[in-house]
C-alpha cells in the first residue's frame, strides 16, 4: 500500500545542500553553514515561522544555480563571483514554480545584491527582500573564512571587515545582528563544525509535511532540472527517463498514483550524479577504469541523499537501484533479482532504453532496433527484466512517441535555465 509521503522538508533542504558541496573539501558545506549564519541572523532581527523557514531555504540553496562543480569551486573556493553574477537568476528559474519554495526564490534570486549605501534597493524594478541582504552577509563571511586556519583566529578579523561595510556594502541592521549573534565563540564553532547538519536540525522546529503525490513530482522535478544541466549531453534525459517508466508501469497495471510516484522517482534517479565532475560526465570518450569507479557512486549517493531525507522508500528504491542487475552483477549495491521491486526493473529499462538512444560525446544514440536489441541482449544475460522489455517492445511506437513529445516540452524549460547561464548548447535544447 503506498500512502502520502510524510517529508521533512528541511531535511530535504539540508540532504541536497550538503551534497551539492561535497563537490570539493575546499567548498564543502557552504550552503549550510551561510544557512546556519542567516537562520540566526533573521531570528534575532524578529523572522518568525514561515519567514524564518524561507530564509532557512534559501541560505541552504542559495548556490544551486552554480549547476555545474567548477563553477561552485571558481565562485566559493576563489572567493570571486565575476562572470558568475547569472546562478542567482538560474537558483530563481529553479525554485519560483514549487509551491514550497516560492518565497524563497527571490532571496535566492537577489542574494548577491549589496547595500551599496542604500542604493541596491531594487533590481529590475523589483524591490529587494531583507532577507537577501542577511544572505549576503553571511555568505561573504563564509567565503572569507579560511579553511586551513583555526577558526577562533580568525574570527575577530572576519568581524572587523564585516563592520567596516556597515551601511556601505551591508545593510546596518543586518551587521548588527550579525555582531550580535557572533560575539560567541560557540557561534564561529557552530559555522565550522563538521556536525553543522546536526546542528542545524535543532535549530528551528521544523515541520514534518504530509505532501501528496503532485507536490513530490513537482520537487522531484525541480531536482531532476539541476540534474539534466550538469552536462548538455543529458539535458533532456530524466524526462526521457520518466516519460518511458510511466508508460511502461501503466501497462504494468501500475495505480495512477503508483505512476506519479514512478514519475518523480525517475526525476530524481540521477540525483548523485552532482557529485560527479564535469569533465567526466562531458569527456569525449570512454571513461577510464579511475573515472568509471567514479561514476559506478551516483547511484549510491542518489540512496543516501533521498534515505537521508526520509519518508519516501518507494521513491528511493525505485530511483536508486537503475543500475542493479537480476544477476547480482549491477552497482552499487549488487541486489540480485528477488531483492528488485517490479518498479525498481521498470527504472532500469527505462533509464538504460533512453540512455542508448541519446548521443554521448564519445557515440551517437542508437536507432530503435538497435535500442531494442541492446535491451534484448541485457535481457539474455541476466541486465534486465524481460516482462518490461517485451512490454517496451509489445507498444514501442506509442511509448517511443511519448518519450520523444516529453522531452521537446522539457527542453523549453531546460532552455530557460541554459540561457540564464549563458550556456545554451545545442546538443541540451535540441529537438527530440
Amino acid at each position: 500500500m503506498i500512502i502520502n509521503p510524510q517529508i521533512p522538508l528541511h531535511r530535504m533542504v539540508l540532504s541536497l545542500s550538503e551534497a551539492l558541496d561535497h563537490v570539493s573539501p575546499s567548498v564543502a558545506d557552504h550552503q549550510l553553514r551561510v544557512a546556519y549564519m542567516s537562520t540566526r541572523m533573521a531570528r534575532l532581527m524578529g523572522f518568525r515561522g514561515q519567514r524564518l523557514r524561507d530564509v532557512f531555504h534559501a541560505g541552504g540553496l542559495h548556490d544551486i544555480g552554480l549547476i555545474r562543480a567548477e563553477n561552485r569551486i571558481r565562485a566559493i573556493a576563489s572567493n570571486k563571483l565575476e562572470g558568475l553574477g547569472w546562478h542567482g537568476e538560474v537558483g530563481y528559474e529553479l525554485l519560483k514554480d514549487n509551491e514550497f519554495f516560492t518565497e524563497a526564490a527571490p532571496i535566492v534570486r537577489h542574494h548577491h545584491v549589496f547595500w551599496d549605501n542604500r542604493r541596491g534597493g531594487q533590481t529590475r524594478g523589483e524591490p529587494i527582500p531583507l532577507a537577501s541582504y542577511i544572505l549576503a552577509l553571511a555568505d561573504t563571511v563564509d567565503r572569507n573564512i579560511r579553511r586551513d586556519v583555526p577558526i577562533l583566529h580568525q574570527a575577530q578579523g572576519i568581524t572587523e571587515r564585516i563592520l567596516k561595510g556597515r551601511g556601505t556594502t551591508f545593510c546596518p541592521d543586518c551587521v548588527d545582528a550579525f555582531r550580535e549573534v557572533s560575539r560567541s565563540p560557540a557561534f564561529w564553532l557552530d559555522v565550522t563544525s563538521k556536525r553543522i547538519y546536526a546542528i542545524l536540525n535543532r535549530e528551528i522546529d521544523w515541520p514534518t509535511l504530509t505532501i501528496d503525490e503532485a507536490a513530490v513530482e513537482g520537487i522531484a522535478q525541480m531536482f531532476g532540472r539541476l540534474v539534466d544541466g550538469l552536462s548538455p549531453w543529458t539535458g533532456t534525459h530524466s524526462a526521457g527517463v520518466a516519460s518511458t517508466a510511466v508508460a511502461l508501469a501503466e501497462r504494468l497495471n501500475f495505480s495512477p498514483r503508483e505512476q506519479v510516484l514512478m514519475r518523480a522517482s525517475a526525476y530524481v534517479h540521477d540525483l548523485g550524479k552532482i557529485t560527479v565532475p564535469s569533465e567526466i560526465l562531458d569527456k569525449p570518450g570512454k571513461p577510464t577504469a579511475e573515472e568509471w569507479s567514479i561514476l559506478q557512486g551516483h547511484t549510491y549517493y542518489t540512496f543516501r541523499i533521498l534515505d537521508t531525507i526520509g519518508g519516501m522508500p518507494q521513491i528511493s528504491e525505485w530511483a536508486a537501484f537503475h543500475h542493479e542487475r537480476l544477476d547480482g552483477k549491477g552497482y552499487p549495491f549488487g541486489h540480485k533479482g528477488r531483492d528488485l521491486t517490479l518498479g525498481a526493473r521498470i527504472m532500469a529499462v527505462a533509464d538504460t532504453f533512453t540512455a542508448v538512444t541519446e548521443d554521448r560525446p564519445y557515440r551517437k544514440g542508437m536507432e530503435d532496433e538497435e535500442a531494442l536489441g541492446v535491451l534484448t541482449g541485457l535481457v539474455a544475460n541476466g541486465g534486465l527484466d524481460g516482462q518490461v522489455v517485451e512490454t517496451l517492445r509489445r507498444d514501442f511506437g506509442v511509448i517511443n512517441a511519448i518519450r520523444r513529445k516529453e522531452q521537446k516540452a522539457y527542453a523549453v524549460k531546460q532552455r530557460r535555465l541554459l540561457e540564464a547561464t549563458g550556456d545554451v548548447p545545442a546538443v541540451a535544447c535540441a529537438e527530440v
